[in-house]
C-alpha cells in the first residue's frame, strides 16, 4: 500500500499524472494502476477523472492528508540505516558517572547545536549496567570506564576514546595521612568512595585484597562535588580521576596522596551495537568531545 500511496501524493502534489510519474520513475500507466489498486482497497474513488489534469476527490483529499506523515515516517524509518542520511529522531547515550560529572553538559551541548534534528537523550550511570542496556537496544551507545585488561563483550563493539589516572586524595586542610605511604598503610583509614560497581573502587579492593567487605567506607555514594567536599571536611579519603580534579571548583580543598605502591590507570571507552545508521555522526561527535577534553586535561597536568 505505501508505494500505491506515494503514487497518490505524487499526483495530487504535481497536479499531473506525467510529472508525477517522471518523480517516481514509472509510467504514467503505472501511476494509473497503483492509484486503482488504492481505490479498490480503501473501496472509494479518490479521483476525479473527468477533470483534467484528474484532482482529488473529498475522500482523496483526505486520504492524501492522513498518507503525508505516514509517508514521512516510512523514509524518516529508511533513513535510519542510512549512515550518510541527516541525523534524526532520537539518540540514546549513556554515560559512566564520573565521565559525565567532567563532560556530559558541554557534550550534550555541543550535540543539540551541531545536530538541531536530533532528540538526545542520556543515562548517567555504572559501566556494566550501560553495556547491558547497550546490548538490548535500551540505548544506541555509551561511554564507560574499563580496567586496562577488559574489552567489551560480546555482542558489544567499542573503541578506546582516552585514558584516565586516578589518584587517592584527602584534606588539605585536614590531613589524615602524611605522604608518601605504602597503600598497606591506608587499610584502616576511613573511605568516601562510589558505590559497588565502581571500576576504581574495585581495583583499590583487589589491590588491599580487601575484596572480604573489611575496607572502612564511611561514605558510600555517587557524585564527584559532594564526595570532594566531604573529603575536604577530613571524613575520609577518596579516589578521584586527576581530570575531575582539574575541572571541580573544590580542587584546592584536597590534595594527592602519594603512594609508593599503587597507581590506576583506566581506559574511556565508546562501546556499541554493529550498526549506528543515520546516528553515526552524532556518535562520533560525542566520543571526540570526551577524548578532546580528557586529552586536555591529560595535557595540563602534564604542564603542572
Amino acid at each position: 500500500m505505501i508505494d500505491n500511496l506515494k503514487a497518490l501524493a505524487a499526483v495530487i502534489d504535481s497536479k499531473s499524472l506525467t510529472k508525477a510519474a517522471s518523480r517516481l520513475f514509472l509510467t504514467q500507466s503505472a501511476i494509473s494502476r497503483r492509484i486503482q489498486q488504492l481505490e479498490e482497497t480503501l473501496g472509494g474513488t479518490l479521483l476525479d477523472r473527468t477533470q483534467r489534469p484528474p484532482a482529488a476527490t473529498a475522500l482523496g483529499q483526505r486520504v492524501y492528508e492522513q498518507a503525508l506523515p505516514i509517508l514521512r515516517a516510512v523514509d524518516q524509518l529508511v533513513a535510519l540505516t542510512r549512515r550518510d542520511a541527516a541525523p534524526t529522531g532520537t539518540l540514546r547515550i549513556g554515560m559512566s558517572h564520573a565521565i559525565g560529572d567532567i563532560i556530559l553538559v558541554e557534550a550534550i551541548e555541543q550535540l543539540s547545536r551541531a545536530f538541531p534534528g536530533l532528540d538526545i537523550r542520556v543515562r548517567a550511570d555504572r559501566g556494566d549496567h550501560l553495556a547491558d542496556r547497550v546490548s538490548t537496544g535500551e540505548l544506541d551507545a555509551a561511554i564507560v570506564i574499563m580496567a586496562p585488561d577488559m574489552r567489551p563483550m560480546a555482542p558489544l563493539i567499542g573503541r578506546g576514546i582516552a585514558t584516565i589516572d586516578v589518584a587517592i586524595v584527602q584534606s588539605r586542610r585536614h590531613p589524615r595521612v602524611r605522604p608518601p605511604v605504602h597503600l598497606t598503610e591506608l587499610a584502616e583509614q576511613d573511605w568516601i568512595l562510589n558505590p559497588l560497581g565502581c571500576r576504581y573502587r574495585a581495583m583499590l579492593e583487589d589491590a588491599m585484597g580487601e575484596r572480604d567487605g573489611t575496607l572502612r567506607v564511611a561514605v558510600d555514594t555517587y557524585g564527584i562535588e559532594i564526595q570532594l567536599r566531604m573529603i575536604a571536611a577530613g571524613l575520609g579519603l577518596g579516589l578521584m580521576p586527576k581530570s575531575v580534579l582539574r575541572a571541580s571548583p573544590n580542587r584546592d580543598a584536597v590534595s594527592v596522596v602519594r603512594t609508593t605502591d599503587f597507581g590506576i590507570s583506566l581506559g574511556i571507552w565508546l562501546i556499541h551495537l554493529q550498526e549506528f545508521g543515520n546516528l553515526k555522526a552524532p556518535i562520533q561527535a560525542l566520543a571526540a568531545t570526551v577524548a578532546d577534553n580528557f586529552t586536555r586535561y591529560a595535557a595540563a597536568e602534564t604542564a603542572e
